[in-house]
């Protein structure tokens, strides 16, 4: 993950003059975030604010910054031990206090991660159904008409497992046990996992990639029959050749004998 990254730009308009004010008044920052293990065109503007003074005086401020990120999400709000975090999918805020900063932020951007990974997954779960119903016939039977649609198949269970791969992966950092004794960071990542859900999603993700790869599993076992069936096709009429072969040439001895 690379948080060293420029200040988000202060452009014209209200969204980059509501990241002009905030950045200027003292103990806070925007940071624009880029995730390597996401699509370069996923990027996060990360609202920090570091400061002594209690954080429901900026509750409402924060919630304003990030509903001018024009997000349709609706934000997630923690407020724990001092510290506030309101979060969406494009828009983050942290307030917190100087000493707890860098741990509360570490928690922050490591759930924004998995958060953002697993989002990943399931919006390519749609073009993974795509042609799932043009494709059951093929699980079933595969005739000389499917040849063409062999690697159209092979290359949709490609898929399916590399987004089963990819959750199977992401499952250990969804699946945190709780920290003993508690620590901020280890509540914060705890408690935005349990509002978004991520268990439950990591589920659903799970059981939709499961019966997809089942499809294209029976798909491949058909593939590979009617690949054998055809060689046995072709080795049968080659024996069949053969024997001809013999019998004409066993013919023509026995007749070549008779003359003599």
């Amino acid at each position: 993950m690379n948080t060293n990254v420029p200040h988000v730009p202060q452009g014209h308009g209200p969204e980059g003059t509501a990241n002009a004010s905030m950045s200027s008044l003292p103990g806070r920052h925007v940071e624009e975030v880029r995730f390597p293990s996401i699509s370069e065109e996923k990027r996060i503007e990360f609202l920090k604010i570091s400061t002594e003074d209690p954080i429901e005086g900026h509750l409402n401020e924060c919630l304003a910054w990030v509903h001018a990120g024009q997000s349709c999400d609706k934000p997630i709000v923690l407020e724990l031990y001092g510290t506030l975090v309101v979060w969406t999918p494009i828009r983050m805020v942290l307030a917190t206090a100087p000493q707890h900063f860098k741990k509360a932020e570490h928690a922050v951007l490591d759930f924004t991660t998995t958060a953002s990974e697993l989002g990943t997954i399931e919006h390519a779960l749609p073009s993974a159904w795509e042609h799932y119903e043009n494709d059951l016939p093929s699980g079933f039977s595969f005739h000389d008409s499917d040849r063409e649609s062999a690697t159209a198949l092979a290359h949709r269970y490609k898929q399916a497992m590399s987004l089963a791969g990819k959750l199977s992966r992401l499952s250990p950092r969804i699946h945190l046990a709780p920290e003993h004794p508690p620590t901020l960071a280890g509540q914060l990542g705890e408690r935005l996992r349990d509002r978004s859900r991520l268990i439950d999603r990591e589920e659903f993700a799970g059981e939709q990639l499961d019966t997809i790869i089942r499809l294209y599993e029976t798909t491949g076992q058909r593939v590979s029959e009617y690949v054998l069936a055809q060689r046995e096709y072709v080795l049968i009429w080659a024996i069949v050749f053969l024997l001809a072969a013999e019998i004409v040439l066993l013919l023509v001895d026995l007749l070549s004998t008779a003359g003599n």
